[in-house]
């Protein structure tokens, strides 16, 4: 239960969080790097922004060219671990969209870190209530920052 004052009179409200899953995989080091870099760059925690593309991948609104996506299927490079928690429904919908394409989680999660990191694009946040709801912390536009870094580029 959360407690809140509002206009001298406290407001009570039932808040649950939503179930989570944990994904642990290899992943390509260098581009990890550069990606955790980034996202410690712009002050956005790793898991929300890839929850971010996960959701925006599964309802079509964010796509991947399949050669970025495949060319770190054997890639030989020096591998990391990437362990992190996501919101079990939006990892699961995404890991589908994955699998129908052909294509494994791991892999296409490499190619969104390596566009992220590249800087090239703007990430859509339309559904920065569920993040907020998920993760029960006012985050007030979790690209925002980004936003204005791509701003002042142009």
């Amino acid at each position: 239960k959360i407690g809140v004052i509002n206009m001298g009179k406290p407001v009570t409200s039932n808040v649950s969080r939503a179930e989570t899953t944990a994904l642990n995989t290899k992943v390509n080091k260098e581009v990890f790097e550069s990606f955790k870099d980034y996202c410690a760059y712009l002050g956005y925690p790793m898991n929300v922004v890839l929850e971010t593309f996960m959701r925006q991948y599964a309802n079509g609104r964010f796509e991947l060219d399949k050669e970025d996506i495949l060319k770190f299927k054997n890639d030989g490079k020096e591998v990391d671990t990437l362990n992190t928690t996501f919101n079990k429904k939006i990892y699961l919908d995404f890991k589908s969209i994955c699998k129908n394409n052909g294509y494994f989680v791991k892999h296409v999660i490499i190619a969104f870190m390596e566009k992220f990191s590249s800087r090239d694009f703007i990430l859509e946040y339309t559904n920065i209530a569920d993040v907020k709801e998920f993760y029960g912390k006012s985050i007030t536009s979790i690209f925002g920052k980004f936003n204005k870094e791509v701003a002042k580029m142009l």
